[in-house]
Order: C-alpha cells, then structure tokens, then sequence
C-alpha cells in the first residue's frame, strides 16, 4: 500500500508539472502572438494574465511536490521514471481544456497547441496609371478579384495577380457608384460625366468583362445607391425604387417614392431588399423621419416598415440585410447616431452608439469615409473595429450582441487596423498595418473573439483606405488611396 501510495503521489506531482509546462508554453507564445509580447490591465487577451500566473503557481508547487513525493516514496530509478513520465502525459489533456476554458475559447476552434499557418505577401499589381485615379473597393467572385475605379474595372487572377481584362468607364464619363457585392457572377456598376447625374446603369459579367446591358437613367439619375439580391439588381432611381433584371436589365418592379421623401441606402440579397427612405417635413420647422422598409427582392412587396428614432436629416448606410442592421447618422449632435438592429418582424432590437464612453466605432458610414470596412455580422454577433478614447487610429476589435447591444468581448492592442473582413466560415480576420511588421489576426466571434495570430514579418503596403477579401488560401487587399502601395497584393 505504501508503494502504491508513493506511485500515486509521483504521478500527482507530474500532473501539475505538466500544467506548468503546458501553461507556459501556451501562455507566452499566446502573449506574443495576440499582443506582441506585453500587455497590461484590461489591454490583456483574455484568460492571458490568469494562464501565466497559473503557470509559475505550478512550476512551484509541481517541483516541490514531486521533490517530496520522491524522496518519501523511496521508488526505484525506472519505476519513478515511469511514473513522472505517465503523470506528465496523464496532464496533457486536461490542462489543455482547461487552457482553452480559461482563454474563453472553444473544443471546437483550431488548438491553440497549433501555430497558425504562416503568411506572405504573394504577389502585388503594378502600380496605377494614372496615378490620379482613384479606387472604389472591389469584388471576389471564382478566383478573381475585381477592382473598381474611377476609370473602369480591372480583375486580377487570385493565384498570381495576372490582370485578366479591363473595362474602360466611356469617354468623359467615371463610375460613381457600384454593387456592394456581386452575384451570380455579375457586378453592377453606374457611370456619370463630370457635374452630372450619375446616369448611366451597367450589369458587367465578371468572368470575362463582358457588359450585359447598360441602360441610361431619367432625371436625377442613380441616387443613394445600387445593390444585387440574387438575379435582381436594385436602383435607388430619380423618386422611384427600381428593380432589374440582373442579366437582361428588363424591368421587374418599381416602387414610387412619397412626396418629399428620398432612399438613403439600399442593400440586398437574393429574399430581402432594405431601403432607408427619409421624409421632409411639409412646414418648416417641422419633424424629418425616416422608416427602413423591406422589400421582397423579386416582386419588390412590402414585407414591412420601420419608423427610425429619427428627427433630423441624415446619412445611412446597410451593414446586413440578414438580419436587418443599418447605421444611421442624424445632422443634429444629439440626434440618431449609431448602429440599429431589427429582428425579423422590423422591430428595432438595440441602438449602439458611433461614440461612446468606452471608445468609437470604426465603421464605414458612408461610401466617401476613410474608415475600415464593416461591421460584419456574423452569428447574433456585430463585429466592428473599435477606437478607444485618446487613440487617433483604431487598434482594437470588438464583438457586440445584435439583440441587446452588450459588449460581449474585445480584444487586447492588435496595432494599427489596416483592414479586415469576414471569412466564409463566419470567423472575422483582421490586417495590421503598423511598422515593423503587420500581422493577420483571426478572430472566432462565437467562442468570445477566440483569436490566431500571424506575423508577415515585415510591413504590409495598406494604403490609408483599405479592403480585404478573404479568398481561396489567402486574402486579397485592395487599396483605395495609393501613395507608392500597390493597387492590389496578396496574403497567402
């Protein structure tokens, strides 16, 4: 019994002796990883402060229970061996669950004992000629991504960056607006000549540059924006909103706007189309509102409509269409300035401010902003970048509940936020730009911004207004301001 006793004490030890080394192997390379090696208070990944304070707690208590177990116990050289052995690889596994437990991290996610696979710059297009043009983001649609500029569109092959074709804006005309997001492998795109309406609608194929229709706009022409939902495009028109055949440009519906009202922002997909649509008062003074309207995106039917907690004129901007989420931004300082949500009924969820105490939103409020993409919405979760109070650059990420507008976590001081987008598998990835070096960070919305981080190990060319598509193996940036940065490179 008391051999048994011995053995028992020994394999005990070796089990924290093993947490020990797990907690500290996982503890500083996480800290140098997800915060380039220090951090500080509430600035900590979290779970990283309690995992290397639980490891030098082991180390002690391991080293001092395995000296006292062995030099009680008595036991043979190999049968102590054997023992240590057997207790370090009985830790292994619980100390990793409870790793991850502490870390707020997931079974189901990438183990944190597995590096994250390593990035580099791939290949980056030459640089823009003319220089002066400028960029209006782009497209990932097979593997190509599109750019857009102010002179046309031009794709790039996604594995070497070969341009694959180009299409020119006509004569003395530029693209002042564009879709969103593709579909069905076709792009929309508007055109307009100098002080003029932006007036002329165009569906371009995206495999091969081929234009499928153009068609020139009545009156004011396009005004707020444009959108694909499925075979449908969507026109913010001159009073009416208009929706298109994708492929032939014909006609499917129309919806007239009231009088003294104009749509402010368009988005959709293949089921819904959402459409702000502000209203003037009929005597001065009076009260602007404002409603958010979904639309079947075949028929153009009203599926319901919203009254915005809006007093004065604004801006607008659709973030998801699925679930509803758009971001508002009265004129009036003390009026709507935030991000609103809507469940399935059109009933507002939650309204979480631009600004706030904790810091500001870094989000895209309009198509003339230098800010970063998003938010995303991934899951119930808003994923936005995020500016603390004092900093004049974003540098943090965080998740927010779409029904409650909580904070549900945010990350440590990731650097300088040069772009970032969400992945197909739901997971948000985030592109650092500040010197020496840039990383790409990934993030796991769902298990509490779970994170993975990889260096480049050298400075990534982001321009001051940047896009990231996730692609197939990599990522895809495209710069809107360049300044020396290549137009488009690639992350793989």
């Amino acid at each position: 019994m008391r051999r048994a006793a011995g053995v028992a004490a020994v394999l005990l030890s070796s089990v924290v002796l093993c947490w020990a080394v797990l907690f500290h192997g996982l503890g500083w390379t996480a800290l140098y990883r997800e915060s380039g090696g220090s951090c500080s208070g509430a600035d900590c990944p979290e779970g990283l402060f309690t995992v290397i304070l639980l490891a030098f707690v082991f180390s002690f208590a391991g080293t001092l229970l395995l000296s006292l177990a062995l030099a009680k116990a008595a036991l043979g050289r190999w049968v102590a061996v054997a023992a240590v052995v057997a207790g370090m690889l009985a830790g292994l596994l619980p100390g990793l669950f409870g790793y991850q437990w502490i870390r707020g991290e997931q079974v189901k996610i990438d183990s944190p004992v597995k590096a994250a696979e390593p990035l580099e710059i791939a290949w980056q297009a030459p640089l823009d000629r003319p220089a002066t043009v400028k960029g209006l983001r782009g497209w990932s649609v097979g593997d190509s991504v599109v750019r857009v500029r102010t002179d046309g569109l031009s794709a790039y092959a996604v594995k070497d960056g070969k341009e694959r074709w180009n299409v020119a804006a006509p004569v003395r005309e530029s693209v002042c607006a564009r879709s969103a997001h593709p579909s069905k492998g076709i792009g929309l795109v508007a055109y307009g000549r100098h002080l003029k309406p932006c007036a002329t609608l165009a569906a371009v194929r995206l495999d091969d540059g081929t234009t499928l229709w153009k068609q020139t706009l009545k009156g004011e022409g396009i005004g707020k924006g444009i959108a694909l939902g499925g075979a449908t495009a969507v026109a913010l028109e001159d009073a009416v909103v208009r929706g298109r055949s994708a492929e032939s440009g014909v006609e499917q519906w129309k919806r007239p706007l009231p009088e003294r009202c104009q749509a402010l922002a368009v988005g959709a997909t293949a089921a819904r189309t959402l459409v702000v649509e502000e209203c003037m008062p009929a005597k001065t003074g009076g009260v602007v509102t404002a409603r958010l309207l979904a639309l079947d995106t075949a028929t153009g039917k009203e599926e319901w409509a919203t009254k915005l907690p809006v007093e004065s004129a604004g801006t607008a901007s659709v973030y998801s269409v699925e679930p509803a989420v758009v971001g508002f931004q009265e004129t009036d300082e003390r009026g709507t300035r935030a991000v609103l949500t809507f469940d399935e009924r059109g009933t507002v969820r939650t309204a979480l401010p631009f600004s706030g105490r904790l810091g500001d939103l870094d989000v895209r409020r309009s198509d003339a902003d230098l800010m970063t993409e998003g938010p995303f919405v991934a899951g119930n979760t808003l994923v936005a970048a995020v500016q603390k109070p004092g900093d004049t650059l974003p540098q943090y990420v965080a998740g927010y509940s779409i029904t409650d507008g909580r904070e549900l976590w945010r990350t440590g001081e990731l650097g300088v936020i040069g772009a970032l987008t969400l992945r197909p598998d739901g997971r948000v990835a985030v592109l650092t730009s500040g010197w020496p070096r840039s990383d790409i960070v990934v993030l796991d919305p769902a298990a509490k911004g779970a994170m993975r981080k990889t260096s480049l190990g050298k400075e990534a060319p982001v321009s001051i207004d940047a896009e990231m598509l996730a692609v197939r193996d990599g990522y895809v940036v495209i710069n809107r301001y360049t300044d020396g940065e290549p137009p488009v490179f690639a992350l793989r």
